[in-house]
């Protein structure tokens, strides 16, 4: 099989020329056969698509209009009468075969932040899912009890699987996966005895999946040797800076595969997204089913 690249990429919400702007990035670094996208502008996307060479694009304020409006996730007025900023929403994007069965995410507490379908990959039926996190900061608790429940969810999920977004999380990303923290880690005091977004995206996930970047070093140890001389705390690699001046780098943004995909390569395209006019690192892997897979 050829080899598949996947992105995840952070839009934020660029609609216009500044949306395209980010297409052509992505399209000159490569492009991309799928794309999991998140604070994507539904203005912005059909524009975005077009410069980064894709086919197709599915917006889930697009897709589940009826639903994020009752739960006032649309934006505008809610069915209550309250007035609703519009959210910031996921999308997948790609080329060939166009996605199938989306799937809405209802009982969530912010369903505008998740969105799931399925292609065919050398005839397998693959499940494709672009998450945002809510930040801790905006919406608190729900930050957690958002990841538990999708991480249960795919913890269900049979055959190849690929999850990409902007986790908002680890607080601490190590080169020893075990040492790997989340912000919301089970056990902490700010969890009161519920289950932490650990559960989706730390060193012990109940989905079986793998990042990306994590299997790629472990092909690699030379390569993680480097980061850990430089960087023995962490980040493996910064696709998203916080403070006064930058000073803190953390690495929000991953993609991860079920043990279905080999990975070929991995990289966190930083500075050149920062120069198209976003503030979150393009991802982007490359990788094709295993051998065998059924």
């Amino acid at each position: 099989m050829t080899a598949l690249r996947v992105a995840s990429w952070n839009l934020c919400q660029r609609t216009g020329d500044a949306a395209a702007r980010l297409g052509s990035t992505l399209a000159a670094l490569g492009g991309a056969d799928l794309v999991l996208l998140q604070e994507a502008s539904p203005g912005g996307l059909p524009r975005f698509c077009e410069a980064a060479g894709l086919e197709w694009g599915f917006h889930v304020r697009e897709e589940f209009f009826d639903l994020l409006r009752v739960r006032g996730r649309a934006g505008g007025v809610a069915e209550d009468g309250t007035n609703h900023d519009k959210p910031r929403c996921v999308a997948i994007a790609g080329r060939g075969s166009p996605l199938r069965g989306m799937t809405s995410f209802p009982d969530l507490p912010l369903p505008e932040k998740v969105l799931a379908g399925w292609i065919d990959i050398n005839g397998m039926r693959t499940t494709l899912v672009s998450y945002h996190a809510p930040t801790g900061v905006q919406h608190g608790a729900k930050k957690p009890a958002q990841a538990v429940r999708l991480a249960r969810w795919l913890a269900e999920i049979e055959g190849p699987v690929i999850f990409a977004g902007d986790f908002n999380t680890p607080l601490l990303d190590p080169p020893e996966f075990e040492r790997v923290r989340t912000h919301w880690q089970t056990g902490g005091e700010n969890l009161a005895g519920e289950p932490g977004d650990d559960l989706l995206v730390g060193p012990e996930p109940i989905h079986g999946l793998r990042d990306a970047l994590r299997t790629h070093l472990g092909q690699h140890p030379e390569e993680l040797d480097a980061i850990r001389m430089v960087r023995p705390e962490g980040p493996l690699l910064t696709s998203y800076r916080t403070g006064s001046q930058d000073q803190h780098q953390f690495r929000y943004d991953a993609v991860w595969l079920s043990p279905h995909f080999a990975v070929n390569a991995v990289s966190y395209c930083y500075d050149e997204a920062i120069a198209a006019g976003t503030d979150h690192a393009l991802v982007l892997a490359e990788a094709e089913l295993n051998e065998g897979t059924t």
